[in-house]
């Protein structure tokens, strides 16, 4: 009995070991070998048909004289504070409004997913088109409402940036809206009728109840947007390029011109890896907050 036993464990074992080898590989490969060997580069002055040159720290060095490279981390700050705020605030309401059970809200939800369904450089060059000062829509009905667009919104540096911002809201608003509406239809009810006994209107049910219990699921949804944000690229390149001028060129951006127009691969591989700790930090910061909220602090 005991070698049947140990027998049963073993193949257990075994069985488990078929499952984390392979993925164990792909991390290795896939991820922490290019990590590893774009911190290593990174100590280098290397660009592409060149050798390499250790130059230690004197890329980082040279990275905080770097004015391009701050304004983008800049632009970067600005995209992802206002798209993620814009993106929480209307994926919250419209997930409320959503959060009713009949056919009609089942066709809303799926068609609502849609803009979700575009790769950003399709979304990006759809909407360079609606952009277009002389033949896109939305120029057009700017004009016709006697709204000033200048040479277009694309075009001018004061609304550059908010119309890629727009772009942004509108493909990943869905995303919030489903994320929180799954965290809505897991809410429990009994607090609900405790509150409906004990008289609390509809606002203050959404406040006492609704957005403490959701607040784990508004944490997640802001941290998977958050972290994709700062890697925005596709729309920006798609409808501005970066421009005009360096309106638009945020710290991916930045990164793709030095690594790849100007093939200054160490340098590119400084920038990526302190835009690489910024997301890690941010990650780590939503963490802290969601399990400070799950467990009362984080000791």
């Amino acid at each position: 009995m005991i070698s049947s036993v140990r027998e049963y464990f073993n193949t257990g074992k075994r069985s488990l070991y078929l499952f984390i080898i392979p993925i164990t590989l792909y991390l290795i490969l896939f991820f922490l070998y290019p990590v590893l060997y774009q911190l290593y580069v990174s100590f280098f002055d290397f660009s592409l048909g060149s050798a390499k040159t250790f130059v230690g720290l004197n890329n980082y060095v040279l990275m905080a004289r770097d004015e391009q490279f701050l304004h983008s981390l800049v632009t970067t700050a600005i995209f992802v504070v206002s798209a993620v705020s814009a993106e929480l605030i209307l994926g919250l309401g419209t997930a409320l409004l959503l959060n009713y059970e009949s056919k009609i809200m089942n066709v809303i939800r799926t068609v609502i997913l849609i803009p979700t369904v575009f790769t950003p450089l399709v979304a990006g060059l759809v909407w360079k088109a609606l952009y277009n000062p002389d033949l896109g829509v939305i120029s057009y009905y700017l004009r016709v409402l006697g709204i000033p667009i200048g040479r277009g919104l694309t075009v001018e540096r004061s609304t550059a940036l908010f119309s890629v911002i727009l772009v942004d809201i509108w493909e990943w608003t869905p995303l919030i809206v489903i994320i929180i509406l799954a965290g809505l239809k897991s809410l429990p009810k009994e607090p609900y009728e405790a509150g409906a006994i004990d008289g609390a209107s509809s606002s203050q049910l959404f406040r006492y109840v609704t957005l403490p219990l959701l607040r784990p699921t508004i944490i997640v949804a802001v941290l998977i947007r958050s972290m994709d944000a700062l890697k925005i690229f596709d729309i920006i390149w798609a409808i501005t390029g970066g421009g005009p001028g360096t309106a638009t060129t945020v710290a991916n951006l930045r990164i793709f011109q030095v690594g790849v127009q100007q093939l200054r691969v160490g340098y590119a591989s400084a920038l990526s890896n302190v835009l690489l700790v910024m997301s890690v930090l941010v990650g780590v910061f939503f963490i802290h907050v969601l399990y400070s909220e799950k467990y009362g602090g984080v000791r």
